[in-house]
């Protein structure tokens, strides 16, 4: 009886082994990553603009500052809500 005997020996194939496993675990990693994005509320948002606002110390109304934090917190969104749209749009299932 012939025994056939694979010609890989046990030395090459660790290596192969440790490059599979490093590779599925990066794949992993950057898929948890884009997928845990957090979009911040509007009061969030606007708390934050607002105190960017007063710590510029430009002169501004409170009034003026609520308006210019309302047009970058309305921005800011809606770029946030596109992103995710479009990350969706490309992690998504292909259509057969």
């Amino acid at each position: 009886m012939i025994t056939i005997t694979p010609h890989w020996g046990k030395r090459s194939l660790w290596p192969a082994l440790l490059l599979t496993s490093i590779a599925a675990l990066a794949v992993d990693v950057r898929a948890d990553e884009s997928a845990s994005r957090p979009v911040a509320t509007r009061h969030q948002m606007m708390k934050e603009c607002m105190a960017k606002q007063k710590a510029s110390d430009a002169g501004l109304s409170k009034e003026q500052m609520k308006k210019n934090c309302r047009e970058v917190t309305e921005t800011e969104r809606e770029n946030a809500k596109a992103d995710k749209t479009k990350t969706d749009q490309t992690a998504g299932t292909p259509r057969t």
